[in-house]
């Protein structure tokens, strides 16, 4: 998998995009200067989760007997529902009163970040696609780029895009991870199969 495709996947998988609205409704009451703290320091804990586990996580299927179909087709299936609910939509107002001003690592690094599919996304990257390390890192280090350049200016985006704006951008990536989930599916099925 080439390097751009690489950063392709992983944008899909992370969803800085369908994300957004989960940001804002998380650190919305921070001033702008907390505001860009805290996006910089969740989307560096997501990220550092996930190369981590793109550097130890085969091991750790290893561990428990995953094997790599299962793991394409369990992938595929976490990347399939969530894309139907970027489609059709999920439950809203996961930020009421009583959750924190500045939540720490959950829920935006995880498991909005690097969710299930995400994870799942960096170990096959690793152990199917054969991506090195180094590779992997810089995949990741586009995907940090592009929700960074997401999330930082999220105000000012989620104004001029406005709510509709918003939902289409997020079915759209929807529709695009749909795709993706099928095929990772697929090779699942074809490597069990063979």
């Amino acid at each position: 998998m080439s390097l751009p495709e690489q950063i392709l996947l992983l944008v899909l998988v992370t969803d800085p995009f369908g994300n957004l609205p989960l940001v804002l409704a998380a650190l919305g009451r921070l001033d702008a200067a907390a505001y860009r703290r805290a996006v910089l320091r969740e989307s560096l804990f997501a990220f550092a989760v996930l190369l981590l586990l793109g550097w130890g996580g085969a091991g750790l299927l290893r561990t428990f007997g995953i094997t790599e179909p299962a793991l394409h087709i369990g992938g595929g299936v976490i990347l399939f529902l969530l894309s139907l609910r970027m489609i059709y939509g999920g439950p809203q107002g996961a930020f009421q009163d009583g959750y924190a001003a500045d939540p720490l690592l959950v829920p935006i690094a995880v498991p909005a970040i690097a969710g299930p599919a995400a994870i799942a996304t960096v170990i096959l990257l690793r152990t199917q696609q054969q991506v090195a390390l180094g590779q992997l890192a810089l995949g990741l280090l586009g995907a940090l780029l592009v929700t960074l350049v997401t999330f930082l200016p999220g105000r000012r985006i989620a104004r001029w895009l406005g709510p509709r704006g918003l939902n289409a951008l997020e079915k759209l990536t929807g529709l695009l991870l749909n795709l993706v989930s099928v095929n990772m599916m697929l090779e699942g099925v074809r490597h069990f199969l063979a």
